[in-house]
């Protein structure tokens, strides 16, 4: 999901950022970077979390206030190389009952819960694999708006909107070939010709 906020896109990252905000998130870090460098060209490189003590919550609720980690977040973040601070607490915003992540259009930074993207959340078994496949779907998604790219009306494409993790797994991990070749260079892993055509 995007914060309602639009400005130029970046033309050119020279690597992604990655930092855990917690423990949680801290567990299964390495196979999440793993999982996010093989849908990447970017070099993905994990960094320190922002400094400011514990994200403040939204009110009322036992939830991170995502728009408030995410300002914490893009002040620390370079012009050059997007920072994604991944967290293994939920997020909500005032508006919204729950978020999977959040950026600003044009932004430098992206916020990604891991709570709601684990199998276990919803009664079913742990599946590491698949944790680490719906974050990496994630943080491409948000990294796409802070590219500038808004939600897109085609339901197989990454950039388009889910409310729920059923319909963030049927979007899968691919841009539509529009959504691509508006991203910076690198982001989306050039895919065959067969794959990029839109049927």
């Amino acid at each position: 999901m995007d914060a309602e906020t639009t400005a130029e896109a970046p033309h050119l990252w020279r690597e992604i950022g990655l930092a855990p905000l917690d423990d949680s998130a801290a567990a299964v870090f390495e196979r999440l970077l793993a999982e996010l460098s093989r849908h990447t060209e970017l070099p993905c490189r994990r960094l320190p979390a922002p400094a400011g003590g514990p994200p403040l919550q939204v009110p009322g609720r036992s939830q991170v206030d995502a728009d408030r980690l995410l300002e914490r977040v893009e002040s620390a973040a370079a012009a050059t190389a997007p920072l994604v601070v991944v967290a293994g607490q939920d997020f909500g915003v005032p508006l919204f009952t729950f978020v999977f992540g959040r950026a600003r259009l044009g932004g430098r930074a992206a916020v990604v819960s891991l709570a709601r993207l684990r199998p276990e959340f919803y009664g079913l078994p742990e599946d590491p694999e698949l944790l680490a496949r719906r974050a990496a779907a994630e943080i491409l998604h948000e990294l796409g708006h802070v590219a500038g790219r808004a939600h897109c009306p085609n339901r197989s494409c990454l950039m388009s909107f889910a409310s729920s993790v059923e319909a963030a797994d049927e979007r899968g991990l691919d841009f539509c070939a529009d959504c691509a070749a508006a991203l910076p260079h690198g982001l989306a892993r050039a895919r065959g010709p067969f794959a990029a055509a839109e049927l």
